[in-house]
């Protein structure tokens, strides 16, 4: 990519030109880009933030592309800090092992890999584990905790060196990092490059129908640039040689799906739950531009029943200040236009992201023990994901009278 970012005029799995743009989000700051405190005042990178609806495909996705460059080399998510991440990735261990029977000689990649949380889990069936990420921060912390890491983004070439290097992968994985990949064949022809015959891919990513029914506008945002149904996912794995072998719906990231693939063969044992899946999307009407038309008026409603009761709150002097520095809540914040005047501060509990200041808005992130100390009246939810698992770790605030407030999908006060 020769500049920051390039407009996209066809779809990335059935290059189509119909594409119908049904939400604007205006121009954003990338948001996983945190600020330190010295550069405040200069001038922030801001990019074209839309969906667009394939209508021959079906796949939704981003209207533009920022260059990869941008975004990942110094990345701040990490999912180590996170009870409900590392209980999900101990379940897709669990499967794997069940599926492949792991031991000493099994092989097994993760692509975005990031501080190695989920192959830390693979080790403990003696496995060789290798990850994959262009987080040259990130990937510094996985090499310490013991995770061989390959610095850089994947691709066929990659795939073709880490074979050579470590062998036939018995696994590769990819969770939460599909979404982020422009070309995805390239992922696929990676992946066939690395996998032994009888290998199989597991893949996570939100899924489509949760992201349309609870309203999920703030988890688009320029890292992601897909959002998947089953249907326009299932298209281009078996045009690629790959089917869907294996199936489930996650809660994480408020609704997700957990694909394993294998290369193709005569007979597919999970059939009738693929199209029972294709059946609720068609009940969903993800075919129906219409879908996409409301979502997006639902998505103004929302602002206007938040930033209501904030001002209302605020106007009878109470205090606000945020609950997770996630990106997530940036993409609300800057959409919404909640800055310094209505929260306070956000705290949260990634080491990496305190002391800095949100993209955009520029509110500063403190850790979660500020919270407790100052007691302020209300907690916004921004990581409204993690909603329980925030609220049973900071029991002691509500009881003191502190209250949450969890926007998606509708505005609630607890």
């Amino acid at each position: 990519m020769s500049r920051d970012f390039r407009i996209v005029k066809s779809c990335r799995i059935c290059k189509s030109s119909r594409l119908y743009r049904f939400l604007d989000l205006g121009s954003m700051p990338i948001a996983n880009n945190f600020r330190k405190k010295e550069e405040l005042g200069k001038k922030e990178p801001k990019y074209d933030l839309a969906c667009a609806y394939c209508e021959n495909c079906g796949l939704v996705q981003l209207s533009s592309v920022v260059n990869p460059e941008v975004m990942f080399k110094d990345y701040l998510y990490i999912p180590s800090t996170s009870k409900v991440m590392m209980n999900n990735f101990t379940s897709l261990v669990y499967q794997a092992h069940l599926d492949k029977n792991l031991d000493d000689s099994s092989v097994v990649v993760d692509i975005g890999s990031n501080d190695g949380s989920l192959l830390s889990l693979f080790k403990a069936y003696e496995c060789r584990v290798v990850g994959i990420d262009p987080a040259e921060n990130i990937a510094k912390v996985a090499e310490l905790n013991g995770i061989p890491t390959e610095t850089a983004f994947f691709d066929s070439s990659l795939a073709k060196r880490i074979r050579k290097k470590y062998g036939q992968a018995d696994v590769v994985t990819a969770t939460n990092v599909i979404a982020h990949i422009d070309d995805l064949y390239e992922v696929f022809k990676g992946v066939d490059n690395l996998l032994a015959r009888d290998g199989i891919f597991i893949t996570e990513f939100p899924y489509l129908v949760d992201l349309i029914d609870k309203l999920e506008f703030d988890t688009i945002y320029h890292e992601h640039l897909s959002y998947f149904a089953l249907k326009p996912w299932k298209y281009i794995a078996e045009k690629c040689g790959f089917e869907i072998c294996g199936l489930r719906r996650l809660q994480v990231h408020g609704g997700s799906i957990r694909l394993t693939h294998r290369r193709k063969s005569s007979k597919n044992p999970v059939k009738k739950t693929l199209d029972y899946f294709l059946n609720i999307e068609e009940q969903k009407k993800l075919s129906d531009k219409r879908t996409y038309k409301e979502f997006s008026q639902r998505v103004k409603d929302l602002k206007k029943s938040l930033t209501s009761l904030i001002t209302f709150l605020k106007q009878d002097g109470n205090r606000i200040v945020g609950y997770g520095a996630a990106a997530k809540g940036n993409v609300l914040t800057n959409f919404f236009n909640i800055g310094k005047d209505k929260l306070d501060y956000i705290v949260d509990s990634t080491p990496y992201k305190q002391g800095l200041f949100t993209p955009g808005m520029h509110i500063p992130v403190y850790a979660e023990s500020r919270l407790q100390r100052d007691m302020p009246d209300y907690a916004l939810i921004l990581a409204w994901n993690f909603a329980n698992e925030i609220m049973e770790k900071q029991g002691s605030y509500k009881a003191k009278g502190g209250k949450f407030i969890i926007p998606i999908p509708e505005v609630r006060i607890i």
